[in-house]
């Protein structure tokens, strides 16, 4: 009960904390503020995938280019309202993920990064290609939120706008890492054998796994597009990907506090990392493989790291 409580007084302190930092910063920091969510959105998604299930997937920037440019094509050149728009995108993007669920239920591991990867490169290869639509290298513009006849052109109230669809996907991963669904998703990460053996339907929560972290993370895409005003393929690179990859492992895999913190790190490492240009995929890398090895449980565990320590002291 005592840990309960104190999750919901992070929780809200948390969320104060979100309504209150735009007072604090000018409109780049609304700009950053904005990126962090849009990112932890995508650690959230992953944080089912990953973090549950145990799937590794490499391609979530395969869904996050489709979410975007779907959004976009929609309210250019259908004419869709915004909302309606983006929530096509993260479903044009989950149809794509239950493609992906497909070889995820015959391969595990590297096997499958392999598989996910090759679904951003083939998905990426095709906006480049496909100039009439997406308008190729020279990518699309898309323009500003729209709700109700109100356009956002300040970054400070499109924040608020993220931060409200964030806090919704918040709630939706908890309950589904609650949920039974959840529970058997994880039970076939610990033991695929003993928990079908239970009566868990190993398609069933991988399909469904698949599809939502897809729903999500194209709905992060579409936010992204609206944000930044201008697509490019460049925007969907391997770099991308890998970077999405160190994000969630750097935050904490199975904590949806280690998504808003891992969302927090990727805002602010290609700030750091500017100068390195081509280098930053050995950065990530190498961020990946310390975090493994030193860190496993990411920032997210470092608390509880710090009381174990104390502990083992008294």
């Amino acid at each position: 009960m005592k840990s309960v409580r104190t999750g919901w007084l992070l929780a809200v302190a948390a969320l104060a904390a979100a309504l209150a930092a735009p007072m604090f910063v000018g409109p780049y920091g609304h700009y950053v503020l904005a990126i962090i969510l849009i990112y932890s959105l995508v650690a959230l998604s992953l944080n089912i995938v990953t973090g549950v299930g145990g799937q590794i997937s490499i391609g979530h920037a395969g869904f996050w280019a489709i979410g975007a440019y779907t959004s976009a094509i929609l309210v250019t050149k259908v004419g869709l309202p915004f909302l309606a728009a983006v929530a096509l995108g993260g479903a044009v993007a989950a149809v794509f993920g239950l493609i992906v669920a497909l070889p995820a239920l015959r391969v595990q591991g590297h096997y499958l990064a392999i598989a996910t990867l090759g679904l951003a490169l083939v998905v990426q290869q095709v906006l480049y290609e496909w100039t009439s639509l997406t308008g190729g290298r020279g990518g699309m513009f898309v323009p500003r939120p729209e709700i109700l006849g109100y356009e956002f052109l300040d970054d400070r109230p499109y924040y608020y706008v993220i931060l409200a669809i964030t806090v919704f996907f918040t709630w939706v991963t908890v309950n589904y890492r609650k949920s039974l669904t959840g529970l058997g998703f994880g039970a076939l990460r610990m033991s695929s054998i003993a928990a079908q053996s239970s009566g868990v339907g190993r398609t069933y929560h991988i399909v469904t796994a698949f599809v939502l972290s897809a729903f999500m993370t194209g709905v992060s895409g579409a936010l992204y597009g609206h944000l930044i005003g201008q697509l490019s393929t460049d925007s969907f690179t391997l770099t991308v990907s890998l970077s999405f990859l160190t994000m969630v492992v750097v935050g904490g895999l199975n904590s949806v506090a280690g998504a808003l913190l891992g969302g927090l790190f990727l805002a602010y490492a290609p700030e750091l990392m500017r100068e390195l240009k081509s280098a930053q995929m050995i950065v990530y890398g190498g961020t990946l493989i310390l975090f493994m090895h030193f860190l496993p449980g990411g920032l997210a565990s470092i608390p509880e790291r710090i009381r174990g320590f104390v502990r083992a002291r008294r």
